[in-house]
């Protein structure tokens, strides 16, 4: 009896410390493949950039969609966390904006999860580019590895941003790159400080306050969505909705230690290229009539637990566990850490190796602004070349 009793105390506290544990296993197994990833399949890519550009962008296109489907697998097996998807499905197909709430700085990192829930049977949504703020595309790991993937960046600075924005549009449009484009128009997540300030606009404007999501800044979009509509380049926009019932996990910080959301709940609302208008003020309006929409679906959101799925494509789709593509991805891309693991402690080579891309990267950054930028380049300086010709 009293050996049973001590199992069932060891039990207890086993589950506690795993409990507290997961958010740091999660951060560390979705950053160790991603170094991995850079290592062994994406740094032995970066000659076809120069040598067989096309090559280059399918490759690390591929290279990408595989590992978005890691942590989608990490967010179901190590958090013990429930995705739940409805609304519209996302065609792999389909030239797309996405615009999405920011509720807590890890969004994105969920959206995997649901972007692949939410992905048409067929092809996989897998051609997500975020538009992101430019600091995160240098940070070791990571932002190398979003280069290489051609995310688009910002630095607050709309003379800059514009050609910056423009410039990738342009570069999808010549090499006729089929993707997904998402933004976050609030521009940062949902806190007490960014709601004050949202507060303050809305007054200034005579507008309503907001609870759940914050006023969106409607420049980028219009840029975007008009740009986009100019190169024949957009079919869609969706309107992406979060929501966490239970636990809310504000920061990176919070998840490591140990805060988990139990569920997350996306919602997609689809909306063909013919329902969008076309001046700059009407798609203004638009955008505001959305996140009007929103802030009411998001108050009925926390009262139910769940976003209704009333005449939608998709009643309902949850995670599972179980499902082969995610249990591949754990099985290869946690291999593909031990194997990078085991080979940084026994080989000089690979070390080295590892070293003179580091610099490259470094370099890269502080004369180029990065990958993504000289890939735009090169095919510039081509086509150039091709209409000398």
């Amino acid at each position: 009896m009293v050996l049973l009793l001590q199992m069932a105390k060891m039990a207890l506290c086993w589950r506690h410390c795993w409990r507290h544990a997961r958010g740091a296993v999660f951060c560390g197994l979705w950053l160790a493949s991603i170094l991995s990833g850079w290592l062994l399949l994406c740094c032995p890519l970066l000659p076809l950039l120069v040598l067989r550009p096309r090559a280059y962008r399918v490759c690390i296109d591929i290279v990408f969609a595989m590992w978005e489907l890691y942590p989608a697998a990490l967010i179901r097996v190590v958090l013990r966390t429930m995705v739940v998807v409805t609304g519209d499905a996302v065609s792999g197909g389909e030239r797309s904006l996405l615009v999405m709430n920011h509720r807590t700085r890890l969004d994105w990192n969920f959206l995997w999860a649901g972007m692949h829930l939410a992905a048409r049977r067929g092809p996989q949504a897998s051609r997500l580019k975020f538009v992101l703020k430019a600091p995160i595309a240098h940070v070791p790991g990571p932002g190398w590895v979003m280069q290489m993937a051609c995310h688009l960046y910002i630095h607050r600075n709309w003379e800059k941003d514009q050609q910056l924005l423009a410039q990738s549009l342009r570069f999808f449009k010549d090499t006729n790159h089929t993707c997904q484009i998402l933004l976050f128009p609030e521009g940062t997540d949902l806190t007490a400080q960014s709601t004050a300030r949202s507060d303050r606009w809305a007054d200034t404007h005579g507008l309503p306050k907001y609870k759940f999501v914050l006023h969106p800044k409607t420049t980028g979009f219009v840029f975007l969505a008009d740009t986009m509509r100019q190169y024949k380049h957009l079919d869609a926009i969706y309107d992406v909705s979060v929501g966490y019932p239970r636990t809310l996990v504000q920061s990176e910080v919070d998840l490591f230690q140990g805060s988990v959301p139990e569920e997350i709940h996306f919602h997609f609302k689809r909306y063909n290229l013919a329902d969008i208008p076309e001046s700059e003020n009407d798609l203004k309006l638009w955008l505001a009539q959305r996140w009007k929409e929103k802030e009411d679906k998001l108050c009925q959101f926390y009262k139910d637990g769940y976003f209704k799925a009333a005449d939608s494509e998709m009643e309902r789709r949850e995670q599972e566990p179980t499902e082969t593509a995610l249990c591949l991805a754990l099985c290869f891309w946690t291999g593909l850490i031990c194997l990078a693991i085991w080979l940084m402690l026994v080989s000089t080579a690979v070390q080295l190796y590892a070293l003179t891309h580091a610099i490259i990267f470094i370099v890269l950054s502080l004369i180029g602004s990065g990958a993504h930028i000289l890939e735009i380049q090169l095919h510039q300086a081509r086509h150039k070349y091709m209409k000398k010709k």
